[in-house]
């Protein structure tokens, strides 16, 4: 479950058009987030760009019965610049919280390389790759802007625990309906000694004619063999 809901901060900042230089405002949007018929939480949204940075934030919260099973509560944010049209990372921070654990992620970035990153509670194991000597780095609500605004991304991603490739596997239209979807490959754990990535994809469909240029109105994660989805409320 923690890995899904991670999942879904990871596809959920992707839903920037290329029309990223007409805005200089802040918005907001909120999802439903479901299995089958169980309502797990909520997720708001909150963007503010302008023509040469970013700054979004999310935040995940369980409601309902299921929140009496399973307590959980997850804040996100990104910000960075737009340079060439692409977005550039400058922090990144993440806080899951349930009713036994806490942890906290926190990211700096200098020229695309990762110049501080701290974990909390501190890794035990040792790291498995030079991380600051990796090149070509942002975060992962960066990389999935990226996609959105340009159909591809050209850098490789890190969330504090893996590095992986973050990819658009089609973009199609039909009706003035747009689906999208992801995929990650060269997936490496950090710190784990395994490659298992959990996520399988992430489909996400913009109605055009309801104005959803930014906000998609679902969106579809399949992760371990379960398809969760997020509805535009």
């Amino acid at each position: 479950m923690k890995l899904f809901l991670i999942s879904v901060t990871v596809f959920f900042t992707f839903i920037l058009d290329s029309n990223t230089e007409s805005l200089a405002k802040k918005i907001e949007s909120h999802y439903k987030v479901e299995f089958g018929a169980i309502n797990l939480g909520s997720l708001n949204w909150t963007i503010n760009i302008d023509e040469s940075s970013y700054l979004t934030s999310i935040a995940l919260k369980d409601k309902g019965v299921f929140s009496t099973l399973y307590n959980f509560s997850g804040k996100y944010s990104s910000e960075g610049k737009i340079i060439n049209g692409e977005f550039v990372s400058l922090m990144y921070k993440q806080s899951w919280k349930t009713k036994k654990k806490t942890k906290n992620v926190e990211i700096l970035f200098n020229n695309t390389m990762v110049s501080n990153l701290n974990l909390w509670p501190k890794e035990k194991e040792l790291a498995r790759i030079d991380y600051l000597e990796v090149e070509g780095l942002i975060d992962p609500i960066s990389s999935m802007l990226n996609i959105i605004k340009n159909s591809k991304n050209n850098f490789k991603t890190i969330d504090g625990r893996r590095i992986y490739k973050m990819s658009l596997d089609f973009n199609k239209s039909k009706n003035n309906i747009i689906t999208k979807k992801i995929y990650i490959k060269d997936y490496f754990n950090i710190w784990a000694d395994h490659k298992r990535n959990d996520l399988e994809f992430i489909i996400i469909n913009q109605n055009l004619s309801q104005g959803e240029e930014f906000f998609p109105k679902n969106i579809r994660i399949k992760n371990k063999g379960l398809t969760f989805k997020l509805t535009k409320i």
